[in-house]
């Protein structure tokens, strides 16, 4: 009897023991998250983190690949209207889809629609100008679970680099994506002329 119950102690110490290994393993190597993907033809690393000054906004609806409408969370000093904004993102330029459908306008547009979707949670910041000539918000913007849009967008040759200074932060990144996806014929490079 008292040998059942010693192993059986041993057994329970043994199980625990296993179980805190296993959980303690799990916290010091997490699985990837999706933040952490990066698309085909970018440099590992290559994407920034969603910044500590960023804020929340909400997609309302996509208008092309590189536009959309969205309403902020908590209005600030960049966006101060809680009504519609629309959004040019900063440092791309994608394919038109009107009034005539250009060559990968419909798969850049496919593309923003899939890494912001109406109804889901965005995170942007600007750069040194916040609006445009035509009145738009210029922003970077960041999925919910960290993804750079624009990056993205030029990493998988849905969008070109299209800077206007004095809006440079993130240049060097999205010029070195769109080298790897110009050597890769990713999207647009491999499917227009």
């Amino acid at each position: 009897m008292i040998k059942r119950v010693l192993v059986g102690t041993l057994l329970l110490v043994i199980a625990g023991a296993a179980l805190w290994w296993v959980s303690s393993r799990q916290d010091a190597t997490p699985p990837p998250s999706p933040a952490a993907e990066t698309p085909v033809g970018a440099p590992m690393g290559a994407m920034p983190a969603i910044p500590p000054d960023a804020f929340e906004m909400t997609v309302e609806s996509v208008h092309d690949g590189d536009t959309l409408r969205a309403h902020v969370t908590t209005p600030n000093e960049v966006v101060s209207d809680p009504g519609s904004t629309r959004i040019r993102l900063l440092g791309v330029d994608t394919p038109e889809i009107s009034p005539e459908l250009e060559c990968w306008g419909a798969q850049a547009t496919a593309t923003l629609t899939s890494l912001a979707p109406a109804g889901s949670t965005i995170w942007v910041t600007a750069d040194s100008e916040p609006r445009d000539q035509y009145g738009r918000t210029l922003l970077y913007v960041w999925t919910d679970e960290g993804r750079f849009v624009n990056g993205e967008l030029v990493a998988r040759g849905d969008a070109r680099v299209e800077v206007y200074s004095p809006n440079r932060e993130h240049e060097a990144t999205l010029r070195s994506l769109e080298s790897a996806a110009v050597a890769a014929s990713a999207g647009r490079w491999g499917a227009c002329d």
